[in-house]
């Protein structure tokens, strides 16, 4: 057991006046158990108290069912004995948040098994301790990032007017894999041209054409931990306004960086973002909103958008990804991730952003 997050897990849950928290996601019981299993149909949660002690009712094929009193197994078929067990636990004083993931049918049975007990859901309980990321967890997203950077560098240097958007989106799973990430969890956005005007494009079998720009946004996991990061550069050629575009998206990019630090508001570092892009008269194109928090998952706490009021803090890590779309003609997007230091940002992606034009 992570004994550490789940402590702050108990503080979390205090200041929520939260007495009682079940945690059934596959990912969130990783993180706070340091096992990973796929529950898939069967029982597996974990019941977490305000002092951070624990007890796992779960099927017994599972590693983390362990033994013991904290340790509550079952076989399969026995489901409802295990529930009736948790559902003894549970005092009609206490406020019980459960996790959203969790099936409907457990829960069910568990408030029937549990009449007069106070369920509520976990919300951003379980989430927001997750989002400052520890020294081991630092690594790993530095790790993952070191490697987007080879892959998504490799795949830019193999365009040729014969590659395709849908070729190349195929073509990074296997980069992924050959330089340690988990390919077959990963994949790119990948956009020519006027597609590039569209925040989620649809891949086709469509070659580049001279002057358009070519948008990849990969990422893909590495010992579970995500990168995330987006580039556009040019094939053969770039328009005047595309080059103005470019150099606008950078700036905004730059901009959003420099204004990292503890204490800063997430809605700070979108407006500084923001401000870039609408002061050269395109503030109508950054249709999105600036950066995600990102980690075990690709998107999570904290929201980097206008009017958050998260509170930035050392550990965190966040996307910075302005952009400018100019429907017809195409789009700009550039995108780091960047840890929260004691007195700044500390940026995950080290793969250039000065505008590049292949041939």
């Amino acid at each position: 057991m992570k004994e550490d997050r789940l402590r702050a897990l108990a503080g979390a849950m205090a200041e929520q006046g939260v007495d009682l928290a079940l945690i059934a996601s596959d990912l969130e019981l990783f993180y706070y158990t340091g096992v990973y299993e796929e529950s898939m149909e069967r029982l597996r949660v974990l019941l977490v108290d305000r002092k951070g002690d624990w007890q796992c009712y779960a099927n017994r094929i599972f590693r983390m069912s362990g033994s013991g009193p904290q340790a509550i197994s079952h076989r399969d078929g026995e489901e409802s004995a295990a529930l009736k067990a948790l559902a003894g636990r549970l005092d009609p004083n206490e406020t019980i948040a459960i996790d959203s993931a969790w099936p409907s049918g457990f829960l069910l049975e568990l408030q029937a098994l549990a009449p007069g007990r106070k369920f509520c859901g976990a919300g951003r309980l379980l989430s927001v301790p997750m989002a400052c990321k520890d020294k081991e967890e630092l690594a790993l997203m530095r790790r993952s990032s070191r490697i987007n950077d080879q892959v998504v560098g490799e795949l830019i240097s193999s365009v040729g007017p014969a590659s395709t958007e849908t070729g190349l989106s195929q073509a990074i799973c296997a980069l992924y894999d050959r330089y340690g990430a988990d390919g077959r969890e990963g994949g790119a956005l990948v956009a020519f041209g006027a597609n590039c005007a569209s925040l989620h494009p649809a891949a086709h079998k469509v070659c580049p054409q001279p002057g358009d720009c070519i948008m990849i946004d990969a990422g893909a996991p590495y010992e579970r931990y995500q990168s995330d990061m987006t580039r556009t550069v040019f094939f053969r050629d770039v328009s005047p306004e595309m080059e103005r575009i470019y150099h606008i998206v950078l700036e905004a990019n730059l901009a959003g960086i420099e204004a990292v630090r503890p204490g800063r508001t997430a809605g700070e570092i979108d407006r500084v973002c923001r401000q870039v892009i609408e002061k050269s008269g395109y503030g109508a194109c950054f249709t999105h909103r600036t950066g995600h928090g990102i980690g075990l998952h690709l998107h999570e706490e904290p929201y980097i958008s206008a009017g958050s009021r998260t509170v930035l803090r050392e550990g965190m890590i966040f996307s910075i990804e302005p952009g400018i779309y100019v429907p017809g003609s195409g789009g700009v997007r550039i995108e780091d991730l960047v840890a929260v230091t004691a007195d700044g940002a500390e940026v995950l992606n080290q793969l250039p952003k000065e505008l590049r034009v292949l041939e």
